[in-house]
């Protein structure tokens, strides 16, 4: 079951912002455009999004085959006549990444293949520092040295002084963009969301499944808020951000204000069950946060009020130190690999020093 615009309204409690960027008319329609976890939530909605222009070529890359066998499934039926490429492969895997430029003259990188779930990070912070961090670094360096035109990362508001692993690596991974941009001839961007209504792994899907159950539903703290986004929107988000990146920018939706986490619970209840359903509080987990802030000031964020966009200065970093990680992390225990990202992405207004 999927809601209506004005039930995700009334869930979120704003309007939902729409695609306002001009699209040039070659901005799309000539380009070869990859897509990383082209499969997930995120991923596939920015390849619907992109098929409607139109582009010479999409390359779906995702390492689930069912998910790039069903997302490539769709496009075909939807857009017949677009060519598309699906490719099984790895970021964490550099040789997998290298082929797909080897063989496609790649012009747009949208990234937006992570590990985004906040505790099942906080135990395993190998995994997510080789997907989001090394994942990244491979696919930054491998775009400069085959001159992608445009390279659009994907990231969390929860990268902004982060407390937990999945934060960390994603913050690292921003200002390897970043770095990158100094000195490449291509435009290298990140997009930061909030919470994306709906996407899998998030709270709605949990609601809805403890809803069909009868409840009760269960909310970490009566007080806990968070920005939200719908799928929609965090695509469209992406899609315009490439439409007028110059490079070095973030890039986050006007959100509105945060809404409360237990608010988005009475209000799916009003909406899925037909009688009270009750909210338990079972305590805020590790590395979670009480709110969210979408930018630090010293990304120096400018609103463009026509786009609904806040538009920063992404910070530049201390990249010996971060290179210095990728060759020691497999030495570290999980608790001293926590300690080392944290450290990292929240060091000196992350890493925005040199040594």
């Amino acid at each position: 079951m999927s809601f209506s615009k004005g039930e995700l309204e009334y869930i979120i409690g704003r309007e939902i912002k729409t695609l306002q960027a001009p699209i040039l008319p070659n901005a799309l329609s000539y380009k070869t455009i990859l897509i990383t976890g082209a499969g997930g939530t995120i991923g596939s909605e920015i390849c619907r999004q992109l098929a409607r222009f139109e582009p010479s070529h999409l390359i779906l890359f995702g390492h689930g085959e069912n998910s790039i066998y069903e997302i490539t499934k769709e496009l075909t039926r939807r857009f017949p006549m677009q060519k598309i490429t699906s490719v099984i492969g790895d970021v964490q895997h550099p040789e997998d990444i290298r082929r797909v430029f080897a063989e496609h003259p790649v012009d747009i990188v949208y990234h937006a293949a992570a590990h985004k779930h906040v505790p099942l990070m906080e135990q395993n912070p190998y995994v997510a520092f080789s997907n989001n961090v090394l994942g990244t670094k491979y696919l930054v360096d491998l775009a400069d040295d085959y001159a992608v035109e445009k390279f659009i990362m994907v990231s969390t508001d929860k990268a902004v002084a982060p407390t937990s692993v999945m934060g960390a690596t994603k913050r690292i991974a921003e200002t390897i963009v970043a770095n990158k941009n100094e000195r490449s001839n291509t435009s290298f961007a990140t997009v930061r969301f909030g919470n994306v209504l709906d996407s899998r792994g998030s709270v709605i899907p949990l609601f809805r499944e403890q809803i069909k159950l009868g409840g009760p539903l269960t909310v970490t703290h009566p007080e806990m808020t968070r920005y939200f986004m719908t799928i929609e929107e965090a695509a469209n988000l992406v899609v315009e951000a490439s439409m007028i990146v110059k490079g070095g920018e973030i890039f986050v939706l006007d959100m509105g204000a945060e809404v409360k986490i237990v608010d988005i619970a009475e209000r799916l209840i009003s909406l899925l069950s037909d009688k009270p359903l009750s909210i338990t509080f079972n305590g805020i987990r590790a590395g979670e946060k009480m709110q969210e802030v979408l930018m630090e000031e010293a990304e120096r964020a400018v609103k463009d009020t026509d786009l609904h966009l806040f538009i920063g200065k992404a910070l530049t970093g201390n990249e010996l130190a971060i290179e210095y990680l990728t060759h020691q992390a497999k030495k570290y225990t999980n608790h001293e690999l926590r300690k080392e990202l944290l450290q990292l992405a929240n060091t000196a207004n992350v890493l925005n020093e040199v040594l």
